[in-house]
């Protein structure tokens, strides 16, 4: 018996562009949330289907190249917070010059933001460092 937090843990997840012409298939290698969307290789967006499909697999070994879901990790969300405020601020986006006085006040409140959500998942490819890492 199976005995986790979230029904998609450690599940091999399908992703189809909305399209319908790519798909992908994920591997969350925690148990945590996924994202119900995700951005393909090629920059299409993709949603999560046949939930019922999905295989639990807690023992997989996601082969080098694939993709799976992580842990977000400081770092991880600092790159994805500097990236954002980038974006937002040369058109004040939302505001943002107003609520914040710099871009650095931005980044942090954006990096507290997201890492304040247990679990947080982060989407990497794999890398023989990752493997070796696990």
């Amino acid at each position: 018996m199976r005995e986790h937090k979230h029904v998609e843990a450690f599940n091999l997840m399908k992703y189809l562009s909305d399209d319908g012409t790519e798909e992908e298939i994920i591997w969350n290698s925690r148990d945590g949330v996924t994202p119900f969307v995700v951005s393909l290789r090629s920059g299409k967006s993709a949603t999560h289907v046949d939930w019922v499909r999905d295989v639990y697999s807690p023992d997989f070994d996601p082969p080098v190249g694939s993709r799976v879901f992580v842990d977000l990790t400081l770092e991880a969300a600092r790159r994805y917070a500097e990236k954002r405020t980038e974006q937002y601020w040369r058109t004040n986006a939302f505001g943002c010059r107003q609520m914040y006085k710099t871009k650095d006040q931005m980044v942090d409140a954006l990096v507290t933001e997201t890492l304040d959500r247990p679990g947080a998942p982060n989407l990497i490819e794999v890398t023989e460092e990752w493997k070796m890492s696990r």
